[in-house]
């Protein structure tokens, strides 16, 4: 309990002040009870929903870091594809560059060997061409040899008479 001089203490402040202690308890018990009010229906609910922004914001930001880290990625890979791409049809530029050449250069040899076959065909057309002629100018040249001779010696000359002198012709030239 409290000791008697407290209390008078008390009662003498309380006079001195107007201090009446039923009103004063019952403006504590009020100011508590709004306190306790505010508390659970204010700043709670209120520090419940500023909490709840908090985490949403830092969602967002990681989210969004994530996103700056795929897009970087997505930028990388696609560089990455670009340069490939650039290699891959480089490299199929230059097969195409020697493929073109070599079938240049099978080609010329292919048109080369059909102009050496056509050169030597036609030599031969020509040196066969040559022979018959030779050929025909013989027949023609004894022909000829015999009629100036049957003419010079004026007798007609015999079957083994044409072969002889043709001979000796043929070995003459």
């Amino acid at each position: 309990m409290i000791s008697p001089v407290i209390a008078f203490n008390l009662q003498e402040f309380a006079g001195k002040f107007g201090l009446h202690t039923e009103a004063f308890i019952a403006h504590f018990i009020a100011f508590a009870v709004v306190v306790c009010v505010v508390v659970f229906f204010g700043i709670k609910p209120v520090m419940a929903q500023l909490e709840e922004r908090r985490k949403r914001i830092e969602e967002g930001e990681a989210m969004h870091e994530r996103s700056k880290q795929e897009l970087a990625d997505v930028k990388a890979t696609g560089e990455k594809i670009l340069t490939e791409a650039r290699d891959t049809g480089k490299q199929e530029v230059e097969q195409a560059r020697q493929t073109a050449a070599r079938l240049q250069a099978d080609l010329s040899a292919k048109a080369t060997a059909e102009a050496q076959t056509v050169i030597e065909n036609a030599r031969r057309q020509a040196a066969m061409d040559s022979q018959r002629e030779k050929e025909a100018l013989k027949g023609e040249f004894v022909r000829l040899v015999a009629a100036a001779t049957a003419q010079v010696t004026g007798k007609v000359l015999s079957e083994e008479d044409h072969r002889r002198i043709n001979d000796e012709a043929i070995n003459n030239l």
